[in-house]
Parts: structure tokens; C-alpha cells; sequence
């Protein structure tokens, strides 16, 4: 019997097609109770496993219909122009789960309202996908089994207007150029995913190329089958081979990250070990430990989110008018304190990064990780801070205007120093502890995280600070250096390079830190861990983050940021 016939009698794409209706089904089932009931189950580590093999698989489903076409030189018009559709859809699909998460992340409010469009991007298009591979699946079942034997090797015919085939070459080659150009970026991000920024151009993928990387792996890899699909009756086989190999060898490099999270929370669990007794999980009470998240990473939080916490939140309460600038700070309180709740009677203090020349609160300041410490009992206070102006950043919409000057470092401080006058004079209205407080930042903000705590905690700035507030520990993230900036900011030695300030005594340093940070910026986090060590003061440990560039946090829901969550929580709670 002709080769041909046994593909066609009994094709391997029909038994995966069946494999794709039974995968795409338990993910709309599973998908639905996960929505219904946001509390954690080890079936959502397996859904998320699940999930992923599922969105594969549909793409795969597509590529083996694909293969099958070029090697019959038959192709059903209706299911090839679905193939196309369903691959621009898959495409789509998870461009809009990765934007519908991070516009839930930076939302003051909670309310369905006010994050519908968000909500819809993620499960209309989640379940969209699902529902689609469905339905692509059996349309291929039904085709298969009414397939007309006396037609193979035959392609059918169809008479269609001039005007017609005129619009689908013009459609053809938008889609073949839009496809080169992704394939080409997608290269480059698995590139610099692996190896890291080797230049300014690339510091932007650096920062995303990491915690984005699994949905950039499936983008790439539904990319790859399109445009296979748009150039295979002009390929040969060794450039269907080439190009199929690089689409698979990047989309595996993009997943990188993921496959590391096991080793990573490994090793950072030793890590954090080191900082206190290797049963220190013990000494988090039962009714405590119930409000933290029960795992370090999970695959469905991914994908379809970590829901907000509900908190109280009161916006842009002014706290410094000033040097023709003003200044504001939005604060994050529990609904109702009770004593079981983790941070119960303590305060963070959360600093927003952007090079000391731009950034602001909210939106810019991790808004859903405010939220969600706000909702465990602790009053967190998101700052800002004044800024040296710089005509670089004239335009940025982010950043107000009215906090713009020309300020050093040490002038930042002394912003901060007066929230910390104000917050003391205010206690009884925020109902703030400031015998157990915190500080956070990332990136310039972790940098003056590190310089406010310490100088503090050192006692030597009381000019500056307030002497109510009590540093319990503080938690930069990938931390700047005064030293490092890109426009030159001026200040202090002992504040552009806060290790200086580090004691014996010097409370506790939690720092999140990738291993492909931007300026050699991991060396700073390196640099105030081995002061601490030299000063005798063991209680600083940094949790490293592998293929992780600069601002990996960003993405609240992803591998980075949920691992530090998990950890940082408990720092938080076993310091305060």
C-alpha cells in the first residue's frame, strides 16, 4: 500500500487530536474550579503541569496536521485556513493572559468593575484557547474519517474571485513579514534569556526575557509552525529541518527558568536556613503560617494569577510641600486586625526604583505585593520621594512632575527622613507600629532602602529621622549603588554607598537578586552580604534568581516573584 494511504488511514494526528479534546476539557473544568475556589490544592500543581503540556500539544496538534499536508500535497482549504486562525489566536491568547495579569497587579481597586478588562483578557482568552483546541481537534476527527479516499494526493479546488486572491497574497505576506520579525526576536530573547544583557539595547529583554520567558517560549514555538506553515510549499526539507530545530532549541531556552525553579528553591531554601535554625519553619504557628502561600511556585498562579488581596487603601495623602515640589504617600491597611494575622502590629515602608531620576508610587511600586502584605496585618506605606530631574525623562508619562527638582541622594534621604517625622506624628491614624518596621525597594529604591534602614538602625541620623521608628530588617530588591547610576547623582559617600553604614548590630538584609542583573548590580547585593559577614553580622542572605535580569518582580505571578513572596513573608514574620 502507497506510504501515503497508511498516513492517511491512520494519521498520528487523529490520535492526537483526541488527546488535545481530553486535555483542552479538564483545563476548562480545572480552570473553572480554580476560579471558583482561589484556595491552594496540590491539584493546582498538577493543573499547572497540565495546562502547559495542553497549550503545547495544541500547537503540536497543528505542526503534525502541518507536516501532514506537505508530505500529501493535499490540503482541506476550511482546516488549513482554521490552522492559521487558531495559530494567530494562540499567539494572541497569551499576549492577553500576560497583560490581563499585570493590569490586575497595578490596579488601586479590587472591585470586578473597575478589572474587568483585565479579568476578560485572562479568561476569555484562557478559555478561549481551550475551547478552540476543542473544537480544531474534532473538526480534524470529522475530516479525517469523511475523507474521500479516490481524492488524496489531489488538491481540492476552488474558484474564487480575483479580488479574493489578491487580498489572501497581500494577507500572506503581512503575516510571513510579522512572522520573520518575531522569529527573529524570539532568537534574540532566547539569547540573552541564557546569556544576559551584553549591551543597553538589550536590557529592556534582559528584564523580561527571564520572568516572561515561558509565555515567550509558546509564542515562539506557535510562531516557528507558522511560519512553517506560510513558507512550506517553498521550503525544502533541510530548511523545514533548520527551522523547526532553532524553533525548538529557543522555545526550550525561554523555559529555562522554569525548569530551574526546583534546584532554585532548593538552594535558596539553604540559603534562608542559613539565617536562622534549620527548623525555623517550626517556629511559624499554625494559625500564622495559614495566611502565607503554601508553596513557592505554582504553574496555574502563572498563568491565571494570584488573586489580590482585599486591604483598605487610602490615596495620595500629602506629606512634604516643599522646594516648589510636593510629595505623597498612599497607605495600605488591613480590613481588620486580629492577632493570628502575620504582621500584626508592624510597618513597611516601600520605595519605588527608576535610576533616581524617574518612578513613582503605586502603578510603578508593586502595587498588588502592597496589597497582599496590607491584607496580613501590616500597615505599608508606598513613598515617594523628590527626584533629579533629568531631560532624558522630560516626556515620561509615569513620573509627575511636581516631584521633579534637582536632587542628590542625599536629598532623597532627607525626603524619606521627613515621612518617617510624619508617620511618627500620625501613628494613631494609621494605627502603624513603628516599633517593628520594615523598608523595601528595588533597584534605586532598593539602593535607598539600604542606605535609610542602615543609617537608622545606626542611631548617627537622628537630624534626619525620626527616632520612633525602629528597623526591624529590610528587604532590597536587586539594589543599585549610588555609584552605578546612568545620569551621575551625586550625594554622600557613606548614602551612595550604603554597605559603609552595615554594624554588627545592623538588622536583618533579605535581598532578591537575579544572576543576570544589568551593571554588574548582582555585585552590589554581593558586596553588602560580605560586609555584613566581615562585620560579624551573619543575617543578611541574598535569594538568587537564575536567568533572572533586572526587575524581575515585575511579573507578580511568575516564578521570581512567587518564590521570594514565599520567603520574604516569613522573613518578615520570624523578624518582626
Amino acid at each position: 500500500m502507497n506510504t501515503n494511504n497508511k498516513w492517511l488511514k491512520f494519521p498520528p494526528s487523529k490520535i492526537v487530536s483526541y488527546l488535545t479534546v481530553i486535555l483542552n476539557s479538564c483545563c476548562i473544568f480545572l480552570g473553572i474550579i480554580y476560579i471558583l475556589f482561589p484556595i491552594y490544592s496540590t491539584l493546582w500543581d498538577y493543573f499547572g503541569v497540565i495546562l502547559l503540556i495542553a497549550l503545547f500539544e495544541n500547537i503540536i496538534l497543528i505542526f503534525i496536521n502541518s507536516i501532514k499536508e506537505r508530505n500529501n500535497h493535499f490540503i482541506f482549504p476550511k482546516w488549513n485556513l482554521l490552522s492559521y486562525i487558531y495559530l494567530i489566536f494562540i499567539i494572541i491568547a497569551i499576549v492577553c493572559l500576560m497583560l490581563g495579569n499585570l493590569l490586575i497587579s497595578v490596579t488601586y481597586s479590587n472591585r470586578l468593575i473597575d478589572n474587568l478588562g483585565a479579568y476578560m483578557l485572562i479568561y476569555l482568552f484562557y478559555f478561549g484557547t481551550m475551547a478552540f483546541g476543542i473544537f480544531y481537534a474534532i473538526f480534524g476527527i470529522r475530516i479525517s474519517e469523511q475523507y474521500n479516499l479516490r481524492l488524496q494526493n489531489q488538491i481540492v479546488q476552488r474558484k474564487y474571485s480575483i479580488k479574493f486572491i489578491k487580498t489572501k497574497y497581500f494577507l500572506k505576506k503581512v503575516l510571513t513579514i510579522i512572522s520573520r520579525i518575531t522569529f527573529i526576536i524570539g532568537i534574540l530573547f532566547g539569547i540573552v534569556c541564557i546569556f544576559g544583557s551584553f549591551e543597553i539595547v538589550s536590557t529592556f529583554i534582559a528584564i523580561i526575557s527571564g520572568q516572561f520567558g515561558l509565555f515567550f517560549s509558546l509564542i515562539f514555538f506557535a510562531n516557528t509552525i507558522l511560519l512553517l506553515k506560510l513558507k512550506h510549499r517553498k521550503w525544502n526539507n533541510k530548511k523545514v529541518y533548520r527551522n523547526i530545530t532553532i524553533g525548538i532549541i529557543v522555545s526550550g531556552l525561554l523555559m529555562v527558568p522554569l525548569f530551574l525553579t526546583h534546584n532554585t528553591t532548593i538552594t535558596i531554601e539553604r540559603n534562608f536556613s542559613n539565617m536562622f535554625e534549620s527548623n525555623w519553619k517550626e517556629s511559624i504557628p499554625q494559625e500564622v503560617n495559614r495566611h502565607f502561600i503554601e508553596t513557592p511556585f505554582s504553574l496555574s498562579n502563572y498563568f491565571l494569577g494570584i488573586p489580590p488581596k482585599d486591604c483598605k487603601i487610602e490615596k495620595n495623602t500629602l506629606f512634604y510641600d516643599d522646594e516648589d515640589i510636593k510629595l505623597y504617600f498612599d497607605a495600605y491597611m488591613p480590613l481588620i486586625k486580629t492577632n493570628d494575622l502575620p504582621g500584626v502590629n508592624s510597618t513597611i515602608i516601600r520605595i519605588h526604583g527608576g535610576g533616581w531620576v524617574s518612578g513613582d508610587k503605586g502603578l510603578m511600586n508593586m502595587m498588588q505585593m502592597n496589597k497582599y502584605f496590607a491584607a496580613q496585618g501590616y500597615n505599608v506605606f508606598d513613598i515617594q520621594y523628590g527626584i533629579d530631574e533629568n531631560p532624558l525623562y522630560a516626556l515620561d508619562p509615569l513620573t509627575p512632575n511636581y516631584k521633579k527638582g534637582n536632587f542628590n541622594i542625599d536629598d532623597m534621604i532627607r525626603h524619606i527622613g521627613v515621612f518617617t517625622s510624619y508617620i511618627t506624628n500620625h501613628t494613631e491614624i494609621y494605627g502603624a507600629n513603628l516599633d517593628s518596621v520594615f523598608i523595601s525597594g528595588g533597584s534605586a529604591g532598593g539602593h535607598l532602602t539600604c542606605a535609610v534602614a542602615l543609617a537608622i538602625a545606626s542611631g548617627n541620623y537622628t537630624d534626619i529621622f525620626s527616632t520612633s521608628i525602629k528597623i526591624k530588617g529590610l528587604v532590597p530588591f536587586y539594589p543599585a549603588n549610588g555609584q552605578m547610576g546612568f545620569f551621575g547623582v551625586s550625594g554622600s559617600d557613606v548614602f551612595k554607598n550604603p554597605e559603609k553604614l552595615v554594624e554588627r548590630d545592623s538588622p536583618p538584609c533579605l535581598i532578591f537578586q537575579g544572576t543576570h542583573d544589568i551593571l554588574n548590580y548582582f555585585s552590589i547585593s554581593q558586596n553588602i552580604q560580605n560586609t555584613y559577614y566581615a562585620k560579624g553580622n551573619r543575617k543578611c542572605t541574598i535569594l538568587w534568581m537564575p536567568l533572572a535580569g533586572h526587575a524581575s518582580d515585575f511579573y507578580f505571578n511568575g516564578y521570581y516573584n512567587q518564590i521570594f513572596l514565599y520567603y520574604m513573608e516569613r522573613f518578615l514574620f520570624l523578624y518582626h
